[in-house]
């Protein structure tokens, strides 16, 4: 009797296992939120190297991918200009003791550059070639899951690699904010060339953000004429006074730290509630009201014309009364 109670408690076992959802799912089906919608709103960065640096103590590389961070956190990146003069230099490395060599694959601090480059070669590159020999061994559909799981791995490895072979002998920025894909036009007269540039965006209207990375209080016409475009304006560096001209400003310190990319989704939110309250805010325009004229009769008030009327009746007689007397007879 207790062989057949035991099968039945198995088969009911068996099928409440099969009923209820899997713990995966039910967290899946839990933790779930709404993914936040990101910026559509095209941006544009214009550069000005001369008139605004960067802090000499990190690379030009990393502050322009930061920068372009920051830019992305207000929109969808268009396209990013640097205006370099011809004779600007990158500054040496900082030869103290407080500056530090970073393995960008583990993140390992290093005093000397020879010990980073010793470590990156001894251990780095020992494992991107096994990974590589491990992915051209296999074959077939685990070939192609071998290399989607060790891409992020394989592209950490080769933008170390690229950085470290390009940062020996810093010289001219354009070959740093080429890396970081930038866009290096070289001018004698790089302010005059970033406001050509900016005064053509405005005109063609494909951006809705413009970011100016510049210092000169001459561009200030630039940022009114992109407040009367409706085009939001953001300038980081700028620590004199053009970014009060702006709707927002940061500084270099601020890009760096990450400040500017966690407060600009906040700030594309006020600017979209504030268009928002613009479109439906009433406005008082005199082109529709209508011009009442009043003719004027000569000496005469019209209390003539108020006193008669047509038949001939005195103003507090009404139609009706004439009719119901003619009945009444």
């Amino acid at each position: 009797m207790s062989r057949p109670l035991h099968n039945l408690r198995r088969r009911l076992l068996s099928s409440t296992l099969r009923v209820l959802p899997s713990p995966s799912h039910r967290l899946s089906t839990t933790s779930s939120t709404p993914a936040t919608r990101a910026p559509t709103t095209p941006v544009a960065v214009l550069w000005d190297l001369a008139a605004s640096r960067p802090p000499s103590k990190l690379p030009l590389y990393d502050s322009a991918v930061r920068l372009h961070l920051a830019a992305s956190s207000f929109g969808r990146l268009r396209f990013s200009a640097a205006f370099v003069h011809p004779c600007h230099r990158l500054p040496d490395p900082d030869p103290s003791a407080d500056a530090t060599n970073l393995c960008r694959v583990c993140g390992r601090k290093f005093r000397a550059r020879d010990a980073l480059l010793r470590h990156f070669d001894t251990i780095h590159t020992r494992e991107h070639a096994k990974r590589l020999e491990r992915i051209e061994s296999s074959r077939g559909d685990r070939r192609v899951r071998l290399a989607a799981s060790l891409s992020l791995k394989l592209s950490k490895y080769t933008k170390a690699a690229r950085e470290l072979t390009a940062g020996v002998n810093p010289g001219s920025p354009a070959d740093e904010l080429r890396r970081a894909r930038v866009h290096a036009e070289l001018s004698r007269y790089p302010s005059t060339a970033l406001r050509d540039r900016a005064q053509e965006v405005l005109d063609d209207g494909s951006v809705g953000c413009l970011m100016l990375v510049s210092g000169r209080e001459e561009l200030s016409p630039l940022l009114r004429l992109a407040k009367e475009k409706g085009v939001r304006s953001v300038v980081v560096g700028g620590e004199s006074g053009l970014a009060r001209w702006a709707d927002t400003g940061f500084t270099w310190a601020e890009v760096i730290a990450g400040k500017a990319r966690k407060a600009a989704p906040s700030m594309s939110g006020k600017w979209r509630d504030r268009d928002v309250l613009k479109g439906l805010e009433w406005r008082y325009e005199d082109d529709d009201e209508e011009e009442v004229v009043f003719e004027e009769d000569g000496d005469g008030d019209g209390s003539e014309e108020l006193a008669g009327s047509a038949n001939g009746k005195p103003w507090w007689k009404l139609e009706s009364d004439g009719e119901d007397s003619s009945l009444c007879t």
